[in-house]
């Protein structure tokens, strides 16, 4: 009971959603790195031998893979990125969670989803665990970086170079505020499948 009321001085708990609310084991993530690296390979025409390590680096470096090649000059369209990526995972192996549903459903504090997916990917998610019903709100790629550039998403000479994602500072800053959060007292769930 004291680990309950040492929780109870946080009002809000911010959780990531992709290998923290369903497990790892699931290849979810392993389908969506497939996804992008033929969206880099056919799309962007990048050099097939280039692509898986570029993958990686441009994700450490920047936080996802999207927002590494937008610095990096490529143009491309955000809703086309993120159909391609999403548009094929294997959501079929997700399955409604009851027994998270009720965790979460127990904890008094306002819960909102901290993700660098899009709404789309997000809501498919929450609804195949169950859980849509169990937020309060989703801070996604579209809440984090709204409308416009366009023009395929501006390119090389055309700036719109960055994308807003976690875990840069710059994107805690802005779910604080969207949100409405108090950093004090918020909480951050991380990947714990692994």
């Amino acid at each position: 009971m004291e680990a309950y009321a040492a929780g109870a001085k946080f009002d809000c708990l911010l959780f990531d959603m992709d290998d923290t609310l369903y497990p790892l084991s699931l290849g979810i993530n392993l389908a969506c790195r497939k996804n992008i690296q033929e969206y880099m390979l056919n799309k962007l025409r990048i050099e097939e031998s280039q692509v898986p390590r570029m993958c990686l680096d441009l994700y450490r470096e920047y936080g996802t893979t999207m927002a590494g090649l937008k610095v990096l000059g490529y143009g491309f369209d955000y809703d086309d990125f993120h159909a391609c990526v999403h548009g094929t995972l294997p959501y079929e192996k997700v399955k409604p969670d009851p027994v998270l549903r009720q965790l979460l459903l127990s904890l008094p504090q306002r819960k909102i989803i901290f993700t660098n997916s899009d709404k789309a990917h997000a809501a498919r998610v929450l609804e195949k665990l169950g859980l849509q019903d169990c937020f309060q709100g989703i801070v996604c790629f579209e809440t984090l970086n709204p409308r416009p550039p366009t023009e395929t998403e501006k390119n090389s000479s055309g700036s719109a170079g960055t994308i807003l994602c976690k875990p840069s500072l710059a994107s805690m800053e802005a779910v604080i505020e969207i949100a409405k959060l108090d950093a004090e007292r918020t909480v951050r769930t991380v990947a714990h499948w692994h």
